[in-house]
């Protein structure tokens, strides 16, 4: 009975020992605010999903999208004269003044910084030529990003029952917005100094509003972003960043109260870092396998179109699988570039994306059936190459036409 019973633990602990740690996806966190999504910068993956695709007031966070727009339609040494509608706005201000002149850059941080909304409607006006045609711009580029649910009516995000987003779509507006190298500067920096303008005769200090980046008790190492926002019908909203070993995590949680816009978000962070690897499963231009062209030999390598990365559960870096698949009847003429097939990546046995596989060079292929690139198409090494086969056809042609000719002599000699 005894050895049965030790047997039986045995069986037990081995079966315990065999399952991986961290196989699966890890228990989610609970979080205070109503809304909320976790996405892989890198890959867009969607790690953290509470009521993600639900419309919310977007508030202050609306400007991450005027400040992408206007570094990518304007130069941050414009000079911009401020119009009288600085002056009509309320919330946050740097307290400009009309006619007051300030450069692009210095507006971007009262933007991001401090969270002026009158810097807000000098950079519409500057890019757009007014709120309403820059709102037009602010719409066109939110679909261009893939933030289909969103729509925008002025660059500040002061309450507008026509002016919402979601926590899915200001996650891919931050994350389009943070691979610009100026906008992750300016969302990083604690502290900026405008100098004295034409209008104002003392400086203008201006400081971070985001908790997660400055000291205080909800610092988060690694946060490098991204906005916070706040109005009475938006509550707390906050669209984070962090990056730790390069790999970068995006929170926006919506709705939210009080401090739990802090530490909602820090759960979601730890959440990811902890519980999550992101993967780099194939470089761009790594040869992935090489293809045979012809009866010559000739081999084209092929290459990898892009990297492919992947976020899986801790415990499940190494479980991902690929498959290489071609074209039929591949034939040259081939252009380097060219997509030939694919990889297929699956994991668990499901498809988790596709990478094409393209021509790492050019290919031809000349009158007697042989492949070759475009090393072989140097001005003296080619031509010897077809003289060396015309002469070769002409040999083998002269010894069929001899052998015939003797056959026929060996005929007429042979009937007389």
């Amino acid at each position: 009975m005894a050895k049965k019973i030790i047997a039986l633990l045995i069986i037990i602990v081995f079966a315990f020992l065999s399952v991986p740690a961290h196989a699966e996806t890890p228990q989610p966190p609970e979080i205070v605010g109503p809304t909320a999504v976790l996405m892989d910068f890198t890959t867009g993956q969607v790690l953290y999903d509470k009521n993600m695709h639900k419309r919310m007031y977007p508030a202050s966070t609306t400007k991450i999208l005027t400040a992408i727009i206007a570094l990518e339609k304007g130069k941050l040494d414009d000079v911009v004269t401020c119009s009288e509608n600085v002056t009509k706005i309320e919330g946050n201000s740097i307290f400009l003044s009309p006619g007051e002149q300030l450069t692009l850059e210095q507006l971007l941080y009262a933007l991001m910084l401090e969270s002026a909304n009158d810097a807000a409607i000098a950079i519409a006006e500057h890019i757009g030529g007014s709120v309403e045609n820059f709102a037009k711009m602010m719409n066109e580029k939110a679909r261009e990003i893939g933030a289909y649910n969103s729509h925008f009516v002025n660059p500040n995000g002061l309450p507008d029952e026509n002016h919402y987003s979601t926590p899915y779509d200001m996650a891919q507006i931050a994350r389009y917005a943070m691979q610009n190298a100026e906008f992750r500067k300016i969302v990083s920096t604690l502290h900026y100094q405008i100098p004295p303008t034409n209008k104002f005769d003392k400086p203008r200090d201006l400081w971070i509003s985001n908790r997660l980046l400055k000291p205080s008790r909800f610092h988060y190492e690694g946060a490098d972003g991204v906005k916070t926002g706040y109005t009475v019908a938006a509550g707390q909203v906050l669209v984070a960043s962090a990056t730790r070993d390069g790999h970068r995590l995006i929170s926006v949680i919506m709705g939210d109260e009080g401090i739990n816009i802090w530490t909602d978000t820090i759960k979601l962070l730890d959440y990811g870092f902890q519980n999550f690897s992101l993967v780099k499963v194939t470089q761009k231009d790594e040869v992935i396998t090489s293809i045979e062209l012809g009866k010559g030999g000739f081999k084209l390598p092929l290459i990898a179109q892009k990297d492919f990365y992947y976020e899986v559960p801790k415990g499940k870096e190494n479980s991902i699988k690929t498959e290489v698949v071609l074209k039929e009847d591949i034939k040259a003429p081939i252009q380097k570039g060219e997509v030939l097939g694919y990889i297929k990546y699956t994991l668990d046995g499901k498809e988790i994306g596709t990478n094409p596989l393209i021509a790492s060079e050019d290919v031809y292929k000349n009158f007697l059936g042989n492949y070759y690139n475009e090393k072989e198409k140097n001005p003296i090494v080619h031509p010897l190459k077809l003289i060396f086969g015309i002469a070769s056809f002409s040999m083998a042609f002269l010894l069929w036409r001899r052998q015939r000719i003797r056959q026929r002599k060996k005929f007429i000699f042979s009937k007389y």
